[in-house]
């Protein structure tokens, strides 16, 4: 094509994009986040993220996209027989993001980790489980280390092909792996016991035939022990260790699916009250693709796809309740494959995504640039907050994860089986951002809390049901009623859902004027691993809902 057609065909796009109602391009607007270009180019695809407790971000794509912008270091060079397009391969298809140094160096992935799914256990390791091909049944760890550290493959670790699975971390440390394609079921890892795979029959009866629609189940600990388990547009509350269904919840009003491919995403909202008998856990699902939007999407004749408009809906529904019921409410924009994420603060974020269509090749259109805040504790009907724009659209194969310094980082977008940069709808984007919230606005400085020190300062641990002192710095008015301490653990963000992410509020127990600008605030740490998991979370001081930069704590038994 020459070369002024495609200029008009571009300013052509432009235009398209600037019509959509709520995917608008526009300029930004003070108090509404910023955005910063970290890096133009890892070299690969952020389709998988996890933070670690180094400040260091693990991100993989996969291995049959054929060769990424990033050699191997060292000579090193993969050799497959089994791969599908590059069998020897001297490109990374993971890297390691230094947060810190804004830096990044290649990894070295075995076996294809596509589409794959994993947890960070108490050590601070990340094992990632599955993917496609001859990465089905693998099990990788990675080691946070400053230095030259890689991947290690253990082999066939897991008994079932898991392909599109959600891998959640258990009280005990251990992690249980739940579904994957054509897989009714769920097993554990590390093997400890047999049977080594259980019948999870509720994932057979939200398979719905041609699109599946119950992919990536959104999977939260409840406070109880239990897990709520979410696929395609209704859960139940599972008893992991007898096998036995707890509670049945009603299907999401509408009966629209929002598991993938009708991707939507979902996050247990924060935990309070810590100390209640019963606390109160409550999880909200937003976004994703109506009924028939993935077979209308993929039809073989491109005169016959159609890309429906995503959803705009969102439901909240408290799981520990005698009789739970959903509670509808409507977005500013719809969005499918849109990435939720907690605030330091307990606010939701809501980012990435598409207006129409659903996940898959090629299958969205409308692209999602304004982030929106969601307000939990706002009153109904006034909970969303429209952001300002990305100029990047971060389409399918999008992640985004919070960063210890209340930023969030975001990248990825690879509609297309290989890596396509022109000609294309939606190039491949080999970029990363920063999006900062409002509450990282210059005009909240001296409100903005500054931790000085705490009997939880890294490397050393605290545990359940102890007292734990912060002291912190505020420059302005301090308002005692509003300080609060919160412990997120970081999530592993890939296909829209961020496993293992939740937040606890930590009650306020006491907050004591030590001198000048400086104060100590006293809480109590969660009782039990049914509440907080042991391992790494950030710890945050939080003053009128804009927190401090985090500081790592390591919750042990």
């Amino acid at each position: 094509m020459h070369r002024y057609t495609w200029i008009l065909f571009f300013l052509f796009l432009q235009l398209f994009f600037a019509v959509q109602p709520c995917h608008r391009v526009v300029t930004s607007a003070a108090g509404r986040g910023r955005w910063q270009l970290l890096q133009k180019n890892i070299g690969i695809v952020a389709m998988h993220m996890q933070l670690l407790n180094n400040d260091r971000v693990v991100i993989y794509d996969r291995t049959d996209y054929g060769k990424s912008n990033i050699s191997l270091p060292h000579g090193k060079c993969r050799n497959d027989s089994w791969e599908l397009v590059i069998k020897y391969d001297c490109t990374a298809h993971s890297v390691e993001y230094d947060v810190l140094a804004n830096k990044f160096r290649p990894l070295m992935v075995q076996t294809n980790v596509w589409c794959s799914s994993g947890a960070v256990v108490p050590d601070g390791s990340l094992i990632q489980t599955g993917g496609f091909n001859d990465g089905q049944r693998k099990v990788r760890t990675f080691y946070p280390c400053n230095g030259d550290c890689d991947w290690v493959e253990t082999g066939d670790g897991l008994k079932a092909r898991r392909w599109y699975a959600t891998n959640h971390i258990l009280p005990d440390g251990k992690q249980i792996i739940i579904g994957g394609r054509r897989q009714f079921n769920y097993e554990f890892y590390p093997k400890t016991s047999s049977p080594d795979v259980y019948s999870l029959p509720f994932l057979l009866q939200t398979n719905d035939r041609g699109s599946e629609n119950n992919l990536y189940p959104f999977v939260f600990l409840n406070s109880d022990g239990n897990l709520f388990i979410f696929a395609n547009n209704r859960a139940i509350l599972f008893d992991y260790k007898t096998g036995k269904v707890v509670k049945t919840y009603p299907a999401i009003p509408g009966g629209d699916p929002r598991s993938y491919p009708s991707t939507g995403s979902a996050v247990l909202l924060p935990l309070k009250n810590l100390d209640a008998a019963t606390i109160e856990a409550e999880v909200l699902v937003c976004g994703g693709a109506p009924k028939g939007s993935f077979e209308m999407a993929t039809k073989r004749k491109s005169a016959e796809r159609k890309f429906l408009k995503a959803l705009d809906t969102c439901g909240r529904i408290k799981i520990n309740e005698p009789s739970p019921q959903w509670v509808m409410e409507t977005m500013p924009c719809a969005r499918v494959m849109g990435d939720m994420t907690l605030l330091p603060n307990g606010v939701v974020l809501i980012i990435n995504g598409a207006g129409d269509g659903t996940a898959g090749w090629e299958n969205g259109r409308s692209p999602a640039l304004n982030p929106v805040l969601y307000w939990p504790d706002g009153a109904a009907g006034s909970r969303f907050e429209p952001l300002n724009p990305s100029t990047i659209p971060r389409m399918y194969h999008s992640a985004a994860i919070l960063l210890r310094d209340g930023r969030v980082l975001v990248g990825g977008s690879n509609p297309h089986s290989g890596y396509e940069f022109t000609r294309v709808l939606f190039p491949t984007e080999l970029s990363l951002e920063a999006f900062s919230p409002p509450y990282l606005d210059s005009k909240n400085k001296y409100l903005r809390p500054k931790i000085v020190s705490s009997t939880a300062s890294k490397g050393k641990y605290i545990g359940y049901g102890q007292k734990l002192w912060v002291r912190f710095k505020v420059i302005g008015k301090l308002k005692a009623d509003m300080v609060s301490v919160t412990m997120v653990a970081p999530a592993f963000n890939t296909h829209s859902f961020s496993m293992n992410h939740r937040l606890l509020a930590l009650r306020n127990e006491k907050v004591t004027y030590v001198r000048t600008s400086i104060y100590d605030i006293q809480v109590t740490t969660p009782s039990s691993g049914y509440l907080a998991p042991s391992g790494y979370y950030i710890l945050y001081v939080v003053h009128q809902y804009i927190p401090s930069i985090g500081i790592w704590v390591k919750l042990y038994i």
